[in-house]
């Protein structure tokens, strides 16, 4: 969380805003009835963000503040990241997983950003990370052995590890039939009872009745075959059963096992010393046999939660799940979609009916708090007219934007995470984590080859599946190299640098050698994981420049401002290009916006309502000039660019990132109704005019040429625009 923080705040002020980010500032600007009534219109799915983003802002107005909650949202993602690594597998995995996802450019550009998908990814893993708690509550993930005792480890399926009832298990392993009668606190090697009890004292079970406790006979025959009563044996009268105690049903009484527990005579008291020669029936290896453990822990039945605290707990815990995917799905619809991922874990976990009844209850909360907003956000597809149907090859380049960028870290990347699927050691993790990563892009996929709707911005939320499946494929790895290692240094000499290294297998203790093995590995992890940050350091620098965003709107409205001249009419067409003017006004302050006839916070829009052709001309009456700031896109068609073609002609183009900034001068010498023209300002005309043509002929392109054909590489630089004054 440290990492990602660092890389969330270097360069967090690029100096600028581009084209969503001016829509958030300008939204979160307006008072709460101009939220609710540009809502209502335009950018509905945004609305909760925009509600958040006017709080604040209401602080401090800035770009850098605008962009903190997204930083806040990456360093809680990354957390909530490790967090489901340590709980699937093991800290090392949870470790690498969230350096993984701190590290990955893509995380850092959409954690600068000043839009809510850092915080739908946040929301996203937190949903995830409330799933698989309800899958496999209390895991016992926090262990750093490799092999973590439990089956809720390694399977989403098992049942959670709880500490076993010490009161219980002493009772089984002392009704366990054929079990030796050891002392609970001390514990004879072999003993089910000393291994799993020890060195504890185990305290009696109030709620049970214990057997009377009787002095030992001292004239009692030594143990052995014949202390074993006969078939014709009197039972115990004073022995009384446990009802609490677990059965061992794997336990069979051995030759020289006595009696246990109270039906082995008065002489089995709780602190009787252990008897030589008893042998423990039950194969144990330093704890209480998992059956025992498991029937001795408390619990509801498999059916139903239960009306104890548990089931209680449980409830509250789907109540949170619910709530969460229902407040991230708010803040961006499509992030509905990670609810068909959860089901597919649960389809791959087999968890008992109870986790299906909750999960169904909060999805299904979840989705009709969203279909408001869904259908609300229909209404105003014309927003997203400007996509097109995807082909497999954006697939692809999703693929590449979570997995690398860079080739050689997506190579590894994919081969990491073919290791983790086809040689599976947690089955639990990719069971959450390659749903997450499949299902909403090839859902989204197919929901845009009918309405063009896919982007990678919207998947963000799915890239948290990614550095899971890497860091379970690189801990697979870590664990074959180093069993190979271990293996090879037991059965060789043990030298010097072998000492030194690995320390001395054969007259160490293993768990020495175990622990910096796992040091070892964790550490080679952590610095493979910043090799791949210095390799894509230059991505990650390109990332905090102005150019690797779609716009520069500070550099635009700057350009503008130099080469106009105040009192000059300016046309915005399409009305959206006016965000340049709303996100930086003080340069473009002195033009007129001639075709504005009710601005956006008035009108319930964006960026205002424009008047019609007619009285656009009207307007133009008498102006000998105008500039035009036309959006430079291959679907965009220039409607003012039409109603100026008669009484002006284009003088020449100016190419922009992202804007096609044209001038028009009218047709003649003197337009209709223009006062006439001194020699003074012939001579001012013919100076700016040149001027402009020059800078035309070195940064632009003339009329009857396009714009779009120029790549953004081709372009020249903002700060060499130089235009003559």
């Amino acid at each position: 969380m440290a990492v990602m923080l660092c890389l969330g705040l270097w360069g967090l002020d690029r100096g600028t805003m581009w084209r969503d980010e001016a829509a958030t500032y300008q939204m979160a600007r307006r008072t709460l009835p101009q939220i609710r009534e540009t809502l209502g219109t335009v950018d509905a799915v945004h609305g909760l963000y925009y509600l958040l983003m006017h709080l604040v802002l209401a602080l401090r107005p800035s770009e850098v503040t605008m962009r903190l909650p997204s930083v806040l949202a990456a360093v809680a993602a990354t957390g909530l990241v490790a967090a489901l690594g340590c709980r699937l597998a093991r800290p090392r995995v949870g470790l690498w997983a969230g350096l993984l996802y701190a590290v990955t450019p893509v995380v850092t550009h959409y954690a600068q950003e000043g839009r809510s998908y850092a915080l739908v990814a946040a929301g996203a893993a937190g949903a995830t990370y409330l799933l698989a708690g309800a899958i496999a509550p209390g895991s016992a993930c926090a262990s750093p052995d490799r092999g973590a005792s439990g089956p809720a480890c390694r399977d989403a399926r098992a049942p959670a590890r709880t500490p076993p009832d010490r009161g219980a298990s002493a009772q089984a392993c002392r009704d366990a039939p054929g079990s030796a009668r050891t002392s609970p606190d001390r514990g004879a090697p072999g003993s089910a009872c000393g291994d799993a009890l020890s060195p504890a004292r185990p305290l009696p079970d109030r709620g049970a009745p214990s057997p009377v406790r009787t002095p030992p006979d001292r004239d009692a025959r030594p143990p052995g075959p014949a202390a074993t009563p006969g078939p014709g044996a009197a039972p115990n009268p004073g022995a009384t059963p446990n009802p609490g105690a677990a059965p061992n049903p794997g336990a069979a009484p051995g030759p020289a096992a006595g009696p246990a527990g109270p039906d082995a005579g008065p002489d089995a008291g709780p602190d009787a010393a252990p008897e030589p020669g008893a042998r423990s029936a039950v194969p144990v290896r330093g704890a209480a046999p998992r059956l025992a453990r498991a029937l001795s822990a408390p619990g509801p039945a498999p059916g139903s939660a239960g009306p104890g605290p548990k089931g209680r707990a449980a409830g509250w815990r789907w109540a949170a799940y619910g709530s969460v995917v229902a407040v991230t799905a708010l803040l961006h619809v499509f992030a509905v979609l990670m609810l068909a991922a959860h089901a597919l874990t649960l389809c791959l976990a087999r968890p008992p009916r109870r986790v299906w009844r909750g999960w169904g209850t909060a999805a299904a909360g979840a989705v009709a708090a969203v279909l408001p907003l869904a259908a609300l956000a229909r209404r105003q597809s014309a927003q997203l007219a400007w996509m097109r149907h995807p082909t497999p090859g954006r697939l692809w380049a999703a693929a590449e934007d979570f997995a690398g960028p860079s080739a050689l870290v997506l190579a590894v990347s994919l081969l990491l995470i073919v290791v983790a699927v086809a040689r599976s050691r947690w089955r639990s993790l990719t069971a959450v984590a390659l749903p997450l990563v499949c299902v909403p892009p090839v859902l989204l996929f197919a929901l845009a080859l009918y309405r063009p709707c896919f982007h990678e911005r919207y998947l963000l939320f799915a890239l948290a599946g990614v550095p899971l499946l890497a860091a379970a494929g690189a801990d697979r790895l870590a664990d074959a190299v180093t069993d190979r290692l271990v293996g090879a240094v037991k059965n060789g000499p043990a030298g010097v640098v072998t000492d030194r290294l690995v320390g001395t297998v054969k007259n160490r203790p293993a768990g020495v050698v175990t622990d910096r093995h796992r040091a070892l590995v964790a550490a080679a992890g952590v610095l493979a994981v910043g090799g791949a940050f210095v390799w894509q350091l230059p991505l990650h620098q390109w990332e905090r420049q102005p150019l690797s965003r779609q716009d520069d709107l500070a550099a635009l409205a700057a350009t503008l401002g130099r080469l106009t001249r105040p009192g000059e009419p300016v046309l915005y067409d399409p009305p959206k290009e006016r965000r340049i003017a709303i996100a930086y006004p003080r340069p473009l302050a002195g033009l007129r916006d001639i075709a504005l006839k009710t601005p956006g916070p008035v009108s319930g829009t964006l960026y205002g309502i424009d008047v019609g052709p007619a009285e656009l001309l009207r307007r133009l009456d008498g102006a000998r000039s105008a500039w035009l700031i036309a959006a430079d896109e291959p679907e965009a068609h220039p409607a003012k660019a039409a109603t100026l073609t008669g009484p002006f002609r284009l003088a020449y183009a100016l190419c922009l990132p992202g804007v096609r900034l044209e001038r028009y001068v009218r047709v003649g010498p003197e337009g209709p109704g223009a006062s006439p023209m001194t020699t003074g300002d012939r001579g001012r005309r013919t100076q700016s005019r040149n001027g402009h043509d020059a800078l035309a002929r070195s940064h632009a392109v003339f009329a009857g040429h396009d714009c779009r054909g120029l790549r953004l590489r081709d372009r020249r630089p903002y700060h060499r625009f130089r235009p003559h004054r």
